[in-house]
């Protein structure tokens, strides 16, 4: 189940390589923010073609131009910034740490990030490692004294990891509840996907289908990874009878995950809605009994896809409005908070008041 996608090499050096062709450990102090990075002690990632020519040796190493593309138009400081750079970055570190030791599993975030979960503001560093006997705590790695079984680890990269679904299970600890329920949700869709080499549209054609199977690797393969926890098995069964394989994003999931807390338990996902016979829409979520319809994070559709969309979009939701549905929209900064979302959809969906049933616990 765990992802073997091949990744960017992102011009990752050591500093021995660097010596090896020719520049010195003087030059490349220099060159730290210049045109490399600092990945971690002794590693460093050549994120621009720089020009300077005493870091033309540096220059002649670069494998991986769309990496350096990424540097052109701003400045290293400024992209750095951008969160999805770090995360590379921390990326990069998690798999070539020169430290690791015999025995050491790496775990939580920084497994995650080896499996490409989805992830909302969660510590991105120290690097996180357990290990059978021995414990550190420094600047530059945690290693906590835990036994990993074999049938919850995986090999990415060369580098020995908890599996994906061990890692989202695990990440309930680090990051919380919301946390693990979203990585264990995404866990579940590839799951489905490459267990049973289904497209990836089959939840636009059936997706309740795709549900039942969800269901079924749960029971298969999520719930005895589960009871393999040394601690926290109850919260994570309970997450693990509400997590779906229909979610397609963290605002999804996330937004799944409130309706749970809220005790509203019976709303569909990716649920299709034809006019006139023809396909109209998908709604992200439905309320079957009372025809609310939830739309999470649209703004972001809009900026990702431009204004053809946001008109499409405009006349679906017209068409929706004048076939009896409620439609209650929902940008990222609303799912953040679930007491927000709650009083946003309570206040323009009253009616689903007397449909909430026993609200999530853990």
């Amino acid at each position: 189940m765990d992802d073997h996608r091949e990744q960017q090499t992102c011009n990752v050096v050591t500093s021995q390589t660097l010596r090896a062709a020719g520049v010195t450990s003087v030059e490349i102090s220099r060159a730290v923010d210049c045109c490399l990075i600092r990945v971690c002690r002794g590693v460093y990632s050549i994120a621009v073609a720089c020009t300077v020519p005493r870091h033309a040796r540096i220059h002649e190493l670069i494998t991986d131009t769309a990496w350096t593309e990424q540097f052109q138009d701003s400045s290293m400081a400024e992209r750095i910034e951008d969160r999805a750079i770090r995360a590379k970055l921390a990326r990069l570190e998690v798999m070539h740490y020169p430290h690791y030791r015999r025995g050491d599993v790496v775990s939580g975030v920084s497994a995650a990030l080896l499996h490409d979960l989805p992830m909302f503001d969660l510590p991105l560093s120290p690097l996180t490692v357990m290990h059978p006997t021995a414990s550190t705590l420094s600047p530059a790695i945690r290693r906590f004294r835990r036994a990993v079984p074999s049938a919850d680890r995986a090999i990415l990269s060369d580098v020995e990891v908890t599996s994906s679904i061990r890692t989202s299970l695990d990440l309930i600890e680090y990051g919380g509840p919301v946390a693990g329920f979203a990585a264990l949700e995404a866990t579940l869709r590839r799951g489905v996907h490459q267990r049973y080499g289904l497209k990836k549209r089959l939840g636009f054609a059936n997706p309740r289908v795709l549900a039942d199977i969800g269901r079924n690797l749960v029971a298969q393969d999520f719930a005895p990874a589960a009871l393999r926890l040394a601690r926290g098995r109850r919260r994570a069964l309970t997450l693990l009878e509400h997590i779906s394989p229909l979610s397609e994003s963290y605002a999804e999931s996330r937004s799944s995950f409130n309706l749970h807390l809220l005790g509203l338990h019976d709303f569909d996902q990716q649920w299709n809605v034809a006019h006139d016979g023809d396909f109209l829409t998908r709604l992200d979520f439905l309320h079957r009994q009372t025809m609310t319809a939830l739309a999470v994070d649209g703004s972001g559709k809009y900026e990702e896809f431009g204004r053809s969309r946001l008109k499409r979009e405009s006349y679906q939701h017209n068409m929706l409005l004048t076939m009896g549905y409620k439609v209650v929209h929902f940008a990222f900064r609303d799912i953040l908070n679930p007491q927000v979302f709650g009083a946003k959809l309570f206040q323009q969906a009253p009616e689903l008041l007397k449909f909430r049933g026993k609200p999530l616990r853990l």
